[in-house]
C-alpha cells in the first residue's frame, strides 16, 4: 500500500499542475519527499493557539529568540498579560529549551510554572501571559499549519489579505508609528463597479478584481507593506515608515494606472476609474478600527466630490 501511494505521488508530480485557488492547501514539493519522511524531519516551531493571530507559526531558528511585547522581540505578542521581555526560546541543534525571564505573570509548560530552562518535546503546551502555544517538531505539522493559517487570513478571490487580518496586523504596525517613522494608509474602491457586473457579468467583475490586485502587488506593494481586500471592491494598502505626501503620490499613480488601463475579458473591453482616501499616523493613539474609519471618510469625500480622485 505504501509503495502504491509513493508511485501515485511521483506520477502526479509529472503531470501539469492545474490552476489553484488561493485558499487551496497543498505542499509544494510533495513529489520530492515522502510525507512520512516529512513527518520525521525535525523542524521545531511554536504554533499560537490563543492570542493575536491564532494559527500563526513561529519557526525556531538556531540560537536564542525572545518572546515579549516589545517591538524588537523575535516573537512579539500584544496581550497585556505578556511582559515586555517575557521568555526566551533557545535552539541548539535539535534541542529546544524555554526559560522565563523574570516575567510578571510567569511562563507555564503543560500548566506548570517554570523556574529554570525546560527542554521542550512535541505536543508541549506553553502559556505566556494569556497566550498559548503548542510546540511541534515535525516539518509536516509545521507546513500543514502554515497552509491552514494562510488560508484563514487570505481573501479567496484576489489573494490579498482579508479584513480580519488587516485589523489585527494594524494593531502591531500602529505601535511602531512615530514622528520620524510615520505610517500611512491608502484605501480605494472602483467607481460604479456595479455597472461592470451588470453589463459584463459577475465573472468579468471577479476577473477585474483579480487582475487589479495582481497589478497592485507587482507594481506598488513593497515587502514591508500590507495589501488587503476589506470588502466588495474596496482595498487597503498599509505603508509603514511612509509619510503622507509619499503615500499620496503612490495613490495618484495607482489611480492613473486604473484610468488608463483597458481590461479584456472574453473579448470584451472593460474600462473603469477609482477613488482614493489617504491618511497617516505619527503616534500610537488610534485603534485600528478608528484609523480605517478615518481613511474611509476620505475615500467617500472623493466620491462626493466627483469620483476618480485622491483625497488626503
Amino acid at each position: 500500500m505504501l509503495e502504491r501511494i509513493r508511485n501515485a505521488v511521483r506520477a502526479s508530480a509529472d503531470e501539469k499542475p492545474l490552476p489553484r485557488k488561493t485558499t487551496e492547501v497543498r505542499f509544494d514539493g510533495l513529489g520530492l519527499q515522502d510525507p512520512i519522511e516529512r513527518a520525521q524531519t525535525h523542524e521545531p516551531a511554536l504554533i499560537l493557539l490563543e492570542g493575536d493571530f491564532p494559527g500563526q507559526v513561529f519557526r525556531l531558528r538556531q540560537g536564542r529568540q525572545i518572546i515579549g511585547r516589545r517591538p524588537e522581540c523575535d516573537i512579539r505578542l500584544r496581550e497585556r498579560a505578556v511582559s515586555g521581555i517575557h521568555a526566551e526560546v533557545v535552539r541548539m541543534r535539535d534541542t529546544v529549551t524555554i526559560n522565563d525571564l523574570a516575567s510578571t505573570n510567569g511562563t507555564l509548560v503543560n500548566g506548570m510554572r517554570i523556574r529554570h530552562p525546560v527542554p521542550l518535546v512535541g505536543g508541549n503546551l506553553l502559556k505566556v501571559g494569556n497566550c498559548v502555544f503548542k510546540y511541534v517538531d515535525s516539518l509536516l505539522d509545521v507546513e500543514f499549519t502554515e497552509a491552514l493559517h494562510s488560508r484563514g487570513i487570505t481573501d479567496q478571490l484576489t489573494g490579498a489579505y482579508n479584513k480580519a487580518y488587516i485589523v489585527a496586523r494594524l494593531a502591531f504596525l500602529i505601535d511602531t508609528a512615530s514622528d520620524t517613522k510615520p505610517m500611512s494608509l491608502i484605501t480605494f474602491d472602483f467607481d460604479n463597479f456595479k455597472q461592470v457586473n451588470d453589463q459584463f457579468g459577475h465573472a468579468a467583475g471577479d476577473y477585474v478584481l483579480r487582475a487589479t490586485s495582481s497589478l497592485i502587488v507587482s507594481q506598488f506593494v513593497r515587502p514591508q507593506d500590507v495589501f488587503a481586500r476589506t470588502g466588495g471592491e474596496e482595498f487597503v494598502i498599509v505603508l509603514p515608515e511612509t509619510p503622507l505626501d509619499v503615500a499620496t503620490k503612490v495613490a495618484e499613480r495607482i489611480r492613473q494606472m486604473f484610468e488608463e488601463k483597458t481590461f479584456e475579458f472574453e473579448g470584451q473591453e472593460i474600462r473603469l476609474t477609482s477613488s482614493f482616501g489617504v491618511c497617516s499616523l505619527t503616534s500610537a493613539v488610534e485603534p485600528p478600527e478608528a484609523l480605517l474609519e478615518r481613511v474611509d471618510d476620505l475615500l467617500y469625500r472623493s466620491k462626493r466630490e466627483g469620483r476618480n480622485r485622491v483625497t488626503a
